[in-house]
């Protein structure tokens, strides 16, 4: 999976440069021709991401690579993720980015992975999705540490798709239809429409005045059921997708899963991932 290389590189280049603007004080006792030889490996187990980013990081720094693991291999705790061989300084400049970072993305692709499964063995056919609830600078690396996760990406940004939440529809008074009229005058027919909706009864109004797709924002399991099964008495079940978001757990996610909605998404894929992976390098 290959995003962006350019947006990628520059990113990594900007990493680099707030860790080190100048020098790095600490190795200055090492002469500056000085080779070496490391190894990064795992200290814990769940999946890893984030070795493309640590090769252009590398590859930045003229430390050669060789990788044992590839993005979205489970790992075990002891596993060699990749072999460094270069000059010292340079090996020690990129370690903390390059850690800080396959960490990070790791996590989340880990934690993508555990509500994965629990959707593939509850048998239903629902996507999970993460949000556009990143980490302002890094949502690049979020998104696919995500989609390595098998999460879907949801929106990258505000240019994606369009997504009217219960600020637009105060704006409106609550009128849904005639927010729904104003937005397909003005939006592009490639755009898809998609409205949030807190009441159960709103989900025809929507469905019948051109949504592409509802989300179904902080409703309780029951909710969500009437909701669907409102769409379904009404013959417009296919007509519509179904996204149900917010306040949803590992605890509960069997409860909304049971009324089969098409995505469920969940901001804390990227924004709390519950599974960390830990990752460290040594020299041989």
């Amino acid at each position: 999976m290959s995003y962006n290389k350019i947006v990628i590189e520059q990113k990594i280049r900007e990493f680099l440069q707030e860790d080190c603007m100048f020098i790095d004080v600490s190795s200055k006792i090492i002469p500056e021709n000085a080779k070496s030889s490391a190894k990064i490996f795992t200290k814990s187990v769940g999946y890893v991401s984030g070795l493309e980013e640590l090769k252009i990081l590398y590859n930045i720094l003229n430390v050669s690579t060789i990788f044992k693991k590839k993005d979205g291999e489970e790992v075990n705790n002891g596993d060699v993720i990749v072999e460094l061989r270069g000059n010292t300084r340079d090996i020690l400049l990129g370690e903390r980015t390059g850690l800080n970072l396959i960490t990070h993305m790791s996590a989340i692709t880990t934690t993508a992975r555990k509500y994965f499964k629990i959707i593939k063995d509850s048998g239903k056919n629902v996507k999970i999705a993460c949000t556009r609830k990143t980490t302002p600078g890094i949502r690049i690396f979020e998104k696919k540490a995500a989609e390595l996760g098998y999460a879907d990406t949801h929106r990258f940004s505000l240019d994606d798709m369009v997504l009217l939440k219960d600020t637009h529809l105060k704006y409106y008074n609550g009128e849904i239809e005639k927010l729904l009229s104003d937005i397909k005058k003005r939006n592009s027919f490639s755009k898809k429409i998609e409205i949030e909706i807190e009441k159960v009864e709103d989900i025809l109004t929507a469905a019948k005045n051109g949504a592409d797709i509802v989300m179904l924002d902080n409703m309780g399991p029951d909710q969500v059921e009437d909701a669907i099964n409102s769409l379904k008495e009404n013959n417009l079940r296919d007509k519509i997708i179904v996204e149900v978001s917010g306040g949803i757990t590992q605890d509960n996610i069997i409860d909304y899963l049971l009324s089969e909605p098409d995505v469920i998404s969940l901001s804390l894929i990227t924004q709390f991932p519950s599974k960390q992976v830990d990752f460290s390098l040594r020299f041989d």
